[in-house]
């Protein structure tokens, strides 16, 4: 066991932990690419293999914030541990599920560990890193978290071309028993059970996980089943009223799951805020642009996650340096640099076609990494320097709660701008077009005309052609409005992200003195 007095203690538990979120963060993307290969073998449809996707997010989030009590309760060193067991079980249990039920099953297994391991882990960070240095430790740890996202598709749609989908389980397995081997050797225990022995805010914990639960499921499910379906409704319904019942039992309970003391802190409020809108912006960005890849350019899954990666290159190159710059000179600029840059990079698609080149995309790409390199360090440092160290475990517990909970909404909220911004130009075009126009009746006596003649003499004589000519404006009419929707929908993102860095201006620049 390593001493924790080692000049390279808190570099060695960094380099663990970085290892932990990587493997835990990678999941989330990876499966995204083998859900086809799932509807197939399992014989289901979209809206059955969202499950996949839902039961890991919902299960994930209302994980996390019980945390708190787990680690006042017995430390970090065990629950870290156990962490990665259940993770790592979990996958396995995936990659060897006989129908989809039990897949379901797992992954609600599988997301209880992934849930331990980020709260912990950034509370462990916390403990090592001085505050001065935190921001370093941080811009280090997005490393992985954010490269995970990017390396997640492509090593997922090779699996799953060339392998086997099971093994976006499996791959988790050997990485799992080198962190748990590594932390049984590193990390040490130094909270003893006997020194917490307050009860569980079982009241608590219930109306969390119910408001979470039907937030989430709302969330993922309005787009496929529509926001005025009766059980969204529903489910908004009850998410508001549970999480009201839930401040009311923490106000007044003795030991509460969540100290709401918290956000009396000013700098924490603000970066959580900026923590969420920033998932809205990446994680929005993250579902739009290989949609448009795959269904506008026609590239498969693979060449789409290799065109994201110069994202997670960038953000690795940046992140360090963001977090020393953050510790020198406080959050506040790196911040607002950051998501000014994210936006810049929402408005270069403004305009994104069918012209759009592989070029395009890698630069717009290597500027968006650049942004979220400066963002990743100066928000998690900013969020856990605000706090006393009695408050840590509750901060470590919210930031991945409030990221979570934009990238639903991002996602969501863009998805539905996508269809909506669709319909638009749909009507505009349709609109534009002027039916007794030159053009108009040229195109249509050539359609009528030539094109039907020479399709005509590939077919056998007496072959009825149907008339092409609406189907021919429909199909570019059809193609015209979807290019346009997601430059639309990229310029949607680039303001929301503006108005994020408009309140991270704000935040205080707290510098912290060694």
């Amino acid at each position: 066991m390593v001493e924790k007095t080692h000049k390279n203690y808190k570099w060695i538990v960094l380099a663990l932990v970085v290892v932990s979120s990587f493997m835990a963060i990678l999941d989330v993307n990876i499966v995204t690419v083998g859900l086809p290969k799932m509807m197939s073998h399992f014989g289901i449809n979209v809206t059955d293999v969202e499950w996949v996707m839902i039961a890991y997010t919902i299960a994930y989030s209302i994980v996390i914030l019980p945390m708190a009590y787990v680690r006042r309760k017995w430390g970090i060193k065990y629950p870290f541990i156990v962490s990665i067991v259940i993770f790592v079980i979990g996958s396995a249990l995936c990659g060897l599920s006989p129908s989809f039920t039990y897949l379901v099953i797992f992954r609600v297994i599988q997301a209880i560990g992934g849930a331990g391991l980020t709260p912990t882990g950034l509370t462990l960070l916390a403990e090592v890193f001085p505050p001065d240095e935190r921001g370093e430790a941080m811009g280090i740890w997005s490393i992985g978290a954010m490269v995970a996202p990017a390396v997640g598709p492509t090593l997922g749609g090779y699996l799953v071309d060339y392998v086997d989908w099971r093994w976006i389980f499996y791959v988790n397995v050997p990485i799992g028993i080198i962190s748990i081997l590594g932390s049984i050797a590193i990390l040490t225990h130094d909270i003893p059970i006997e020194r917490y022995t307050k009860k569980f805010d079982a009241l608590g914990f219930l109306f969390m996980a119910l408001s979470m639960a039907s937030l989430l499921y709302a969330l993922n499910e309005g787009q496929t089943l529509g926001w005025h379906a009766p059980i969204i409704i529903q489910s908004e319904v009850i998410s508001g009223f549970s999480f009201v019942f839930f401040v009311i039992s923490e106000l007044f309970v003795e030991t509460p799951i969540l100290n709401l003391d918290i956000f009396k802190n000013y700098n924490f409020v603000i970066a959580f805020i900026v923590n969420m809108v920033r998932a809205v912006g990446i994680f929005g960005a993250m579902f739009l642009l290989p949609l448009f890849i795959e269904n506008v350019l026609n590239y498969n899954a693979m060449n789409a996650g290799i065109l994201m990666a110069p994202t997670a290159i960038a953000v690795a190159l940046v992140s360090p340096f963001s977090g020393k710059i953050s510790d020198r000179i406080g959050p506040r600029y790196p911040l607002f640099a950051g998501l000014l840059i994210v936006a810049a990079s929402m408005f270069m698609f403004d305009n994104i076609s069918l012209n759009t080149s592989v070029y395009d995309i890698v630069v717009n790409q290597l500027i968006r990494g650049v942004g979220i390199g400066l963002l990743n360090a100066p928000v998690m440092s900013a969020a856990l320097n605000s706090v006393k160290t009695d408050m840590l475990p509750e901060a470590s517990g919210l930031i991945p709660v409030s990221l979570q909970i934009g990238a639903s909404f991002g996602i969501a909220f863009i998805g539905n701008e996508l269809v909506a911004r669709q319909v638009y130009h749909l009507n505009q075009y349709a609109g534009d077009i002027k039916y007794n126009s030159y053009a108009y009746r040229g195109v249509i006596n050539f359609i009528n005309g030539d094109l039907v003649n020479k399709a005509a003499a590939y077919l056998r004589p007496g072959t009825i052609f149907p008339n092409p000519t609406l189907g021919f404006f429909d199909e570019i009419v059809q193609m015209q409005a979807s290019i346009a929707s997601y430059g639309d929908s990229f310029a949607i993102l680039g303001y929301l992200t503006i108005v994020g860095a408009a309140v991270a201006f704000f935040i205080k620049n707290k510098r912290h003195s060694r």
